[in-house]
């Protein structure tokens, strides 16, 4: 399943009963915070059943004692009513039988102003959803209903919604934050297209289950112990059997229906996943559409797309035959004990044991024991999609993260002193087992410019992601000022370093946008003082609105060397007194790039500057240069020394550009 769905890390997806027991436990923390609201919704609910329990009795009042015209003695004498009937009762002893009439609708028209008919309708906010599991999370994330109409059911709604809605910003928000702290070598194993799933359509899985694991079955309980009490306090002996008829129902129905758990998790487990896997291909598609259509593979882009769709909707498919099976199953169960229910009401009728108004009274409350019955035999095997889905999410949660700050640092630096990092035999591999670097070690200050040169695939790259602790060493360790970066705060010391990537990652957004993601209060004036230093000035001040001009979907707007440029006044402005540039000039013209490498040299004395560069005209103005070769260090000095050695490995790197040339 993972190698078909795009998985590489999420690869191990089967539960047992007792990993979903675990999912719902972790999942109802996240109620804690909405105590209030929850509790909010628990008293509207109470009141709910409250309201709605005298309602089939005012019907029996217009049966009886409106329709078939049978007076009401004083205080109700030998009618079979619960007690909170009696005041109603008393007030109409001695009425004729319109005024009853008239008397019981005014109190049922008071009624259904604030509940409806509590009980037997619901009160939804769910819009049209297909059956697949990505438009039905688009209900969850709102998901709502009430037990009654009227103005507290409007109430009840509105909170059932808020709180939906503030349980799955709460998850999102997690675990964007816990996605967004993976490593990048877990980043780059997993496709973004999966991450936009497990966020926007797996997470409000968890508000489903913090709601049907209690409010649901919390209303079951309160809307059964009442209608029992209402059935054993009137009736006696004449209908409790629809009560034991409604809960062997509910005994049966988690017989018939547990076997399918099982296979409910799997089919939704397989159908998020292959979701996932349309999600990459069509992000992947729009991506890199360039290539593609450069490359004619525009006919491959779609056929990996169609297959991937064609996958989701057969796996969408078969989970609506597991939840149709289900509905099947109880549907036909419960018919037989809604016979033998139906059985008992209407013998009682014959039998004269009920009047015709105690018809709809015992219809309703057995038609409560019925649907809450079936309701409660059905949470679990329900629960099994959501319970596919809180795994996926509370795997990314727990799924490794870069550390952030440790429990006691062992000291801390000053930004604003002179900086020392040093290598000290670091070595790195990568989780599939490649070794990318091997016994690296040198040193560099504040006030120097570092070159790493080496031949592509050398390791240059994995050692400049090592200092803001992109990628952390397997041995050896690298220190600042002596102290270990383990030991610093990550988000204190990425603060201090500018990275500026090989690749130009601009957002969709205005020129100053994309500049003020290093320095959010940067003012016009740092942003054109950065600018003019990167040599991005005049092509900014050419543009129709100039530092709030758009530059299209990751800078398409911009040629590869004003992205470049713009990436390099971005690093700029950060002001961080370390920066890292990832091959600066690569897409510069000579005059654009002597005029950055001489501002870079002009404005270096309060940085460290660390480059990575193949172009000789940018190395040969480092101070010190490090040659790396299969991941280890050849060679070490500045330009004069290393080309001093005729058989050196930075001698050959620099005679082959200029015979290149």
């Amino acid at each position: 399943m993972a190698e078909i769905y795009h998985d590489r890390l999420d690869v191990r997806t089967a539960l047992t009963g007792g990993d979903v027991v675990g999912l719902f436990r972790r999942a109802l923390g996240y109620l804690w915070p909405q105590r209030r609201l929850f509790a909010a919704r628990v008293g509207l609910m109470v009141l709910i059943y409250g309201l709605g329990l005298p309602l089939p009795w005012f019907l029996k009042v217009l049966i009886d004692h409106g329709v078939m015209q049978q007076a009401i003695p004083p205080g109700g004498e030998g009618l079979l009513y619960p007690v909170f009937m009696h005041g109603f009762l008393d007030s109409a002893t001695g009425m004729d039988p319109l005024t009853v009439t008239v008397y019981a609708l005014a109190v049922l028209a008071v009624l259904f102003l604030f509940v409806g008919y509590s009980g037997n309708t619901l009160l939804e906010a769910n819009l049209a959803e297909g059956a697949d599991v990505a438009t039905r999370s688009e209900n969850k994330i709102s998901a709502g209903s009430s037990a009654a109409h009227g103005l507290i059911g409007l109430l009840d709604l509105c909170l059932a919604i808020r709180l939906s809605q503030r349980i799955t910003h709460h998850v999102r928000g997690v675990l964007f934050s816990r996605l967004s702290r993976q490593p990048l070598t877990s980043l780059n194993l997993q496709r973004s297209g999966d991450a936009m799933f497990r966020v926007m359509h797996d997470a409000p899985s968890i508000a489903g289950i913090c709601h049907a694991l209690t409010l649901s079955p919390l209303a079951m309980v309160v809307s059964v112990g009442a209608n029992l009490w209402v059935l054993t306090a009137v009736y006696g002996g004449v209908a409790p059997e629809l009560v034991w008829i409604g809960f062997s129902a509910v005994g049966l129905t988690l017989v018939a229906t547990s076997p399918l758990a099982r296979w409910a998790r799997r089919v939704s487990q397989a159908s998020r996943a292959s979701g996932s896997a349309t999600t990459d291909e069509l992000e992947e598609g729009f991506r890199n559409v360039a290539a593609v259509q450069s490359l004619g593979g525009s006919e491959r882009q779609r056929e990996q797309f169609a297959t991937a769709s064609r996958e989701s909707f057969r796996q969408s498919l078969l989970l609506v035959w597991v939840a149709n099976a289900v509905e099947w199953i109880a549907e036909n169960v419960h018919l037989v004990f809604a016979t033998a229910g139906f059985w008992v009401i209407f013998t009682g009728i014959v039998r004269g044991d009920l009047t015709l108004g105690d018809t709809p009274v015992v219809l309703r409350m057995y038609s409560l024991l019925y649907e809450t019955a079936m309701q409660f035999g059905r949470i679990w095997i329900d629960q099994q999609d959501n319970a596919a889905a809180a795994r996926r999410v509370f795997f990314s949660m727990d799924h490794e993260v870069e550390p952030s700050a440790p429990s006691r640092p062992k000291a801390e630096l000053r930004w604003s002193d002179l900086l020392m990092l040093r290598f000290d035999g670091v070595g790195f591999r990568y989780p599939d087992g490649r070794r990318a670097l091997d016994a690296v070690s040198f040193e560099a200050s504040t006030g120097q410019t570092l070159a790493i040169v080496g031949p592509s695939g050398a390791g240059k790259t994995t050692l400049a992601q090592m200092t803001p602790k992109f990628l952390h060493p397997t041995e050896g360790r690298i220190t600042l000022n002596g102290v270990d970066l383990a030991d610093l705060d990550t988000a204190a010391l990425r603060r201090a370093v500018a990275y500026v990537f090989q690749e130009h990652q601009l957002l969709t957004d205005t020129v100053a946008a994309n500049l003020r993601i290093a320095n959010p209060e940067a003012a016009i004036a740092d942003m054109e003082s950065a600018c003019r230093l990167a040599g991005a000035l005049d092509f900014v001040h050419a543009m129709p609105d100039g530092f709030a001009s758009r530059i299209g979907r990751g800078g398409g707007a911009l040629s590869t060397g004003q992205k470049q440029r713009l990436s390099i006044a971005r690093g700029l402005l950060r002001g961080a007194p370390i920066l890292i540039l990832d091959e600066p000039t690569a897409a510069l013209d000579p005059e654009t790039e002597r005029a950055l490498l001489v501002s870079l040299s002009a404005s270096r004395e309060d940085r460290l500057t660390i480059v990575i560069a193949h172009r000789l005209s940018t190395i040969e103005r480092a101070d010190r240069i490090v040659y790396l070769d299969q991941g280890r260090v050849v060679e070490t000095g500045n330009h004069a020394e290393l080309m001093s050695n005729p058989n050196g490995a930075y001698r050959r790197f620099v005679d082959l550009q200029a015979y290149g040339s």
